[in-house]
């Protein structure tokens, strides 16, 4: 199974020779480190070790096929006596670890550091760790007709198909990636590191996981700091919340008309789909079709930031005027970089699923919506026929726990929006929660406020936070 190791409990593999015996396949648990330099952009590298932790494919079958997964581990600069390990939990589902440190949310990582150790982990699947290779299999969508909302999930569906059968020709097992196994790579994490807690950060999807580890683990769980939650039912976003975004931003931009607007640019496109250039595209040189389910696309993509979002306005009056060339150079990035394929983020997105009272709720606010069906595209029907498991009612429980949780949110969070938190918030006895004025996903939450690391260094460490909303900095 591409670089997984295979491991019978019981059985040696040593050769005896006049040196001495040869070293044995690493067993689920084995953990070793190396030193290593961490390439933070701007600044010297910082010194860190590379962890490997060696876990079961399959935590029910222990002696069988492993997995290695990779972190970072950051020492404390000034330990503080007492506090547990923190582990950072990526978003994505899909990103790194390793890689979120690197850029600009470094003072964030480098402020809890400061107090306690700090791991950056590559979940199985992501980063240096243990992964499957990327499908070969592009996704098809002919440039020289329109894709509607049916095309472009057949053609999704098409590929999907190809790629998990690629994959598992590979050994790769789809059903080794959900958020259950990646919460009990932590279980074990905590025991090969030796410690009896650990503390959890978590954004976005990163939450997602720390909400499976709190309903297995939370005797072991110290603090838990949850940025952008999405809960254990929160894969599959509501359609309706992309529309209250959209009508916060034309409030915010003194545009009453911006809904109206995009409805009829939209509806437009859907009369009359149109063949936009592309210059200078190899491949298309024949121009693009457009639809509206593909300007709809475009805007969920545009919703994602913050800074994109707020020029919501200036897009559509652009393409109210005529003016195309945006639109198709957005269309053109979405099929060239959306129809890459990775078997983590797929698998993972399709396993945790939603309720069926949820799937009857996002369906009904589909017809509603300005967006339809694009903000979840292609899920969850993406995932029909893939021999992926679900997870079931029981892991998309509405979560209840007793342990220290920072909830933070941004206030014009297109992705994990702020009433997630609020909702998610009234299971947690002992919880705070901070929101960020305007903040929106990605970076944006994480670099609004100028006491955000202040506030989580302190709640990590057990000093009091209160609720509080907490305005942007300026030139934020």
């Amino acid at each position: 199974m591409g670089s997984i190791t295979f491991y019978r409990s019981g059985f040696l593999i040593a050769t005896l020779l006049a040196c001495g015996a040869a070293n044995a396949a690493p067993a689920a648990g084995d953990l070793s480190y190396e030193p290593f330099a961490l390439p933070v952009r701007g600044q010297a590298p910082v010194a860190a070790e590379l962890g490997t932790l060696t876990v079961p494919v399959r935590h029910a079958q222990p002696a069988g096929a492993t997995l290695s997964l990779r972190f970072v581990r950051l020492k404390a600069v000034q330990p503080v006596a007492g506090l547990a390990p923190v582990v950072y939990l990526a978003g994505g589902p899909g990103g790194s670890g390793i890689g979120s440190a690197l850029g600009a949310r470094w003072p964030l990582f480098d402020r809890v550091r400061q107090q306690q150790d700090l791991i950056l982990l590559d979940q199985r699947g992501t980063g240096r760790s243990s992964a499957a290779p990327n499908c070969p299999h592009a996704l098809e969508l002919p440039s020289q007709q329109p894709q509607d909302y049916a095309r472009q999930l057949a053609a999704d569906q098409a590929q999907a198909r190809l790629c998990l059968a690629f994959w598992r020709q590979q050994g790769w097992d789809p059903n080794a990636f959900n958020t259950e196994k990646n919460a009990a790579d932590l279980a074990l994490l905590r025991r090969a590191l030796g410690v009896p807690r650990l503390s959890l950060w978590g954004m976005s999807y990163g939450t997602h996981l720390a909400f499976a580890a709190l309903r297995t683990q939370g005797q072991t769980l110290e603090r838990v700091i949850l940025m952008g939650s999405e809960g254990p039912n929160d894969t599959l976003k509501l359609p309706l919340d992309a529309d209250r975004l959209i009508s916060q931003i034309a409030a915010q931009r003194q545009r009453p008309d911006l809904p109206t607007l995009m409805a009829s640019v939209i509806a437009g496109l859907a009369v009359k789909p149109m063949q936009l250039s592309v210059p200078g595209q190899p491949g298309l040189e024949g121009g693009i079709w457009v639809s509206a389910f593909d300007l709809q696309l475009a805007t969920v993509m545009l919703l994602a930031r913050r800074d994109s979002a707020l020029q919501l306005p200036e897009f559509y009056d652009g393409l109210a005027a005529g003016k195309w060339d945006a639109l198709a150079t957005l269309v053109r990035d979405i099929r060239r970089y959306g129809g890459e394929q990775r078997l983590m983020p797929l698998a993972m997105d399709v396993a945790s699923g939603a309720s069926p009272l949820r799937l009857r709720q996002i369906a009904a606010e589909e017809g509603r919506s300005l967006l339809g069906p694009a903000l979840n595209f292609p899920f969850p029907q993406i995932g029909e026929g893939l021999g992926i498991e679900d997870m079931g009612e029981a892991f998309r429980a509405f979560p209840a726990s007793a342990v220290p949780t920072l909830f933070v949110s941004g206030e014009q969070d297109g992705r994990t929006p702020l009433h997630n938190a609020e909702r998610l918030q009234r299971g947690f006895r002992h919880s705070r929660h901070l929101v960020i004025e305007g903040a929106g996903h990605d970076d944006d939450l994480w670099l609004a406020s100028p006491v955000l690391a202040e506030r989580m260094a302190d709640f990590l460490a057990g000093r009091e936070v209160s609720t509080a909303w907490l305005p942007r900095g300026p030139g934020k």
